[in-house]
């Protein structure tokens, strides 16, 4: 992306898109501070600064019987600063706005301690924020500051494209239908959904290798992470569902259907989905010099939306893409 070009991203298809761009209104230039306004992970303003919004709520995003309050501050720091690696820029600090019930029963410094804990971990620092108290549910919005000379962002693709993921698929999600099930999930897949890593590290080493013209991580699920993609470069992308690295844990738990269910729609994995140039990403060569495991899961095209290759050969339109807050209930 220029430095200095200003724009706004296509938002992809969805309720929760829908209501977003009436929120929106109408398309009035962008400040000549902003960069890039809506439609990808952050908005980028002058100098680089990348700033994103998140928002965990209890019974929405993650129940209080799942985790400990350090998890849950932890889980919701994660989750912001992974629009953080979506940019490939570097994290500098977060915000966290904390809400939490009268009573006593959530240990607010132990949720504080998790925000910074994640934010710790990846080299940013807890810099200010706001503490209420709530009528109901606890609710956590972290704000994450990054910087970046060249943010990367969703409108990249084009016809020819390979498109690629980071790690495995599915764990996160396979942790919430064990749990609202009734059962207890192994220890894996435990892990994936209370302390995801935002793939900062990733998604520097990509664009250092020049290998990205579009990122996006994965919050909401292959399928509905790619539709963006899609939404916003104005192609097709076409997935290989035996392509597709799902978590084994996730396959063992709920068989290679429903994992790959889990992997295309459950979301929350947090990893990262690229397009590049056809031909360009060596796996072997990044697996053996960075630790890092890329799988092709698709091609770009001509056309729209987000398409699936069956097992069998036969293709199909995926209709259901992620989570969409105001087109599903959730957890």
């Amino acid at each position: 992306m220029s430095p200095t070009s200003r724009r706004r991203i296509a938002l992809g298809p969805g309720a929760e898109f829908d209501l977003i761009r009436r929120f929106l209104g109408s398309e009035a230039p962008l400040p000549p501070e902003v960069r890039v306004g809506p439609g990808d992970d952050a908005a980028v303003l002058e100098g680089g600064w990348v700033v994103t919004t998140d928002m965990s709520v209890e019974d929405v995003h993650f129940r209080r019987a799942w985790l400990s309050d350090r998890e849950i501050g932890y889980r919701a720091a994660a989750g912001a600063l992974s629009d953080i690696a979506a940019m490939a820029a570097s994290p500098v600090a977060v915000l966290v706005s904390l809400a939490a019930p009268r009573g006593g029963a959530v240990d607010v410094e132990a949720v504080h301690a998790g925000v910074r804990e994640s934010a710790e971990s990846i080299g940013a620092q807890v810099i200010g924020g706001d503490l209420s108290r709530s009528p109901g549910p606890l609710v956590l919005d972290v704000v994450a500051l990054g910087r970046a000379a060249w943010p990367v962002l969703r409108d990249g693709a084009e016809a020819e494209d390979d498109v690629w993921v980071t790690g495995a698929l599915g764990a996160s999600a396979a942790a919430v239908r064990l749990w609202e099930s009734g059962r207890e999930p192994p220890a894996a897949l435990r892990e994936a959904f209370a302390r995801p890593r935002p793939r900062i590290e990733e998604a520097c080493c990509l664009v250092d290798h020049e290998l990205v013209d579009a990122l996006i991580d994965i919050s909401d699920g292959l399928a509905g992470d790619a539709g963006h993609i899609a939404a916003a470069s104005g192609v097709r992308i076409t997935l290989d569902a035996d392509s597709i690295p799902i978590a084994p844990a996730a396959v063992e738990a709920l068989g290679a259907d429903a994992a790959l269910d889990a992997a295309l729609h459950g979301g929350e994995d947090y990893e990262l989905c690229f397009v590049t140039d056809p031909g360009a990403v060596d796996p072997a060569y990044f697996a053996r010099q960075h630790g890092l495991r890329l799988t092709r899961v698709g091609r770009v095209s001509a056309g729209e939306g987000v398409w699936l290759r069956e097992r069998d050969g036969s293709v199909r339109r995926l209709e259901r893409g992620g989570f969409d807050h105001w087109g599903s209930e959730r957890r």
